[in-house]
């Protein structure tokens, strides 16, 4: 899987197949039983139809959880999914699909960049609030449309949290470096200029995504001077990976840190002796270090198995719907976009979210882990949060 079509997240957890359909709920005597609609827009088959059934999971699941506690008043939640195959024009026109169908309230969706991009406009001239549970490409809410919702950190804003982990570790000569892609530029920019914020010179240094040698672009990173005591890898393992070993087989010694990209089972599977030690950072929570997440990661682990990281955000998005009509009884798409985009803080299994006026969070964070021994271990957040105990 290249994470410069999908966020490298699916390797905490294998998937989890069979979450039952949620059981109709009878109109109660004497009650006017509402729905709310909410559209899963995803790859349900292909190439990534695995992770396109780990979001339908997480929505599904978070419906048959929420109907379950909801009050006799309250609407009951549905859900619709669509097949997007990854794809940009099926995107459109599964996004069309959504927007068209008269009762649905918001719509949870895409798992890959260009899909996303490609469906904007839908959703925005549909006024439909759209969720994005996995894409952290910094375009998505550069476009400026209101409706947009996004869970992850942007990419831009993790290179930035990235660097200031590296500089608050004593690093005097940070490297970054990344690739001609979709992902891992912006992270680099990011972290470039949090470092010139702090006076610290943070040199970027790129190379091919195809046919790359990687033996040359491990010459470029140490050719700078001073020589490199942090070096920042901003892209994904199935990519960069090989750079670890060519660096490592020219003697360098000191440290690595690496975006999400390298939050994957491959970092530890195949590069463990060259990562051990490194720091990646991501958006996915540790959950015992979670207070608030305990009842709903526990109850999910019971009911339905391991709980990957796409599954969390797809449970996430409609915790998002859900909090729109408690704090505001938002029942429609206008509603749920206005209440969302209002400020407040809505509380989900993966954080809590306060918007800005374009749909990224306002304080963004993420979450650092350790390579070690060959295991993932987790070390902290970038700052502090009442979302985390650390």
């Amino acid at each position: 899987m290249k994470r410069r079509d999908f966020l490298a997240l699916a390797a905490a957890a294998p998937p989890v197949f069979g979450a039952p359909q949620p059981l109709p709920y009878p109109t109660l005597p004497g009650v006017y039983n509402t729905t709310m609609r909410v559209g899963v827009v995803a790859p349900l088959s292909g190439d990534y139809r695995e992770l396109g059934q780990q979001l339908v999971n997480g929505v599904q699941a978070a419906i048959a959880e929420l109907n379950d506690l909801r009050f006799a008043t309250d609407p009951v939640l549905v859900f619709n999914r669509f097949d997007d195959h990854n794809s940009a024009a099926d995107a459109i026109v599964q996004a069309q699909f959504a927007t068209n169908t008269p009762d649905m309230v918001t719509v949870i969706g895409h798992l890959g960049a260009a899909p996303t991009l490609a469906a904007l406009q839908t959703y925005y001239t549909a006024q439909m609030p759209l969720i994005v549970p996995t894409v952290t490409d910094d375009r998505i809410t550069a476009k400026g449309y209101r409706n947009v919702f996004r869970l992850p950190t942007k990419d831009s804003d993790e290179g930035a949290l990235l660097a200031a982990y590296v500089l608050g570790n004593g690093a005097k000569a940070p490297v970054v470096v990344t690739q001609q892609a979709d992902y891992g530029p912006d992270v680099a920019q990011g972290f470039v200029h949090r470092a010139s914020s702090l006076h610290v010179n943070a040199p970027s240094t790129t190379f091919p995504l195809v046919d790359p040698d990687y033996a040359k672009a491990a010459d470029a990173v140490l050719a700078h001077t001073p020589a490199p005591d942090f070096i920042a890898l901003a892209g994904n393992v199935g990519d960069m990976g090989p750079l670890l070993v060519a660096l490592r087989a020219k003697g360098y010694t000191g440290r690595f840190v690496a975006s999400q990209g390298f939050f994957d089972a491959l970092t530890i599977q195949k590069y463990a002796k060259e990562a051990d030690g490194m720091i990646i950072s991501t958006s996915v929570p540790y959950y015992p270090l979670a207070p608030n997440t305990s009842r709903d990661v526990q109850n999910f682990q019971q009911r339905y198995g391991a709980l990957t990281p796409v599954t969390a955000f797809g449970y996430a998005g409609v915790q998002l719907v859900q909090g729109a009509y408690r704090k505001a009884q938002a029942t429609n798409r206008l509603t749920i976009a206005q209440a969302l985009s209002s400020g407040g803080v809505y509380d989900t299994m993966t954080g809590a979210y306060t918007f800005g006026p374009y749909g990224d969070v306002v304080d963004p964070n993420c979450y650092f882990y350790s390579v070690h021994n060959g295991k993932f271990g987790y070390e902290r957040q970038a700052h502090p949060s009442g979302f985390m105990l650390k």
